[in-house]
């Protein structure tokens, strides 16, 4: 029952995104460690493994794991998160910008999609979504409704990978108060 509930859950996120609707992002749930996919790779982070889940798992929009979860690493060396590679996309685990934070981006039939959350214990007015490709160098940024989770998608205008992050901010006197900063990029696959 689990399974087709998962599969349910990515069905209705992945139409609800085709259609250019935003949606909330259900939280994650833990999952075993090291949970091995069909696809002969670890999915070893919970957050990325229930993303993928819910998106439909080796069947759904990102397919098959390409990689083992990775460490996100700054200049410095400081670890910033975790991202695993998929047929259609990535996942990427981003907790200075909530604790169970997740941001995916995938491509499918022409459009480029990216879903974010949950953004708990924070909650925010309004997102900020920044994404570039190799038809848009300079990038684009959209504003979108607040909350704790959300998505989008756009046409592609390139066959080449597409790049997002997501940043929440609150409304103030003088403009917006962004106190997170951007997520980790999620990217397409080109």
């Amino acid at each position: 029952m689990v399974s087709v509930n998962r599969r349910l859950v990515g069905l209705a996120l992945g139409s609800a995104l085709a259609l250019g609707g935003t949606v909330a992002v259900p939280a994650a749930t833990a999952a075993p460690a090291g949970a091995p996919s069909a696809c002969g790779h670890l999915l070893s982070n919970s957050y990325i493994y229930e993303r993928w889940s819910d998106l439909g798992g080796v069947n759904g929009m990102l397919g098959c794991p390409r990689t083992n979860v990775l460490n996100v690493k700054s200049a410095n060396g400081t670890k910033l998160g975790k991202r695993q590679y998929f047929d259609s996309g990535n996942v990427t685990f981003s907790p200075r910008q909530g604790q169970e934070m997740v941001v995916a981006a995938w491509e499918r039939n022409g459009y480029a999609y990216f879903n974010w959350g949950p953004t708990d214990p924070f909650h925010y007015d309004v997102f900020l979504v920044r994404y570039t490709s190799a038809a848009d160098a300079g990038g684009t940024q959209v504003t979108l409704r607040g909350g704790t989770s959300g998505g989008m998608w756009v046409q592609k205008h390139t066959s080449g990978t597409y790049s997002f992050k997501v940043e929440g901010c609150d409304k103030g006197t003088f403009g917006l108060k962004c106190r997170q900063g951007w997520t980790l990029s999620a990217t397409t696959r080109n």
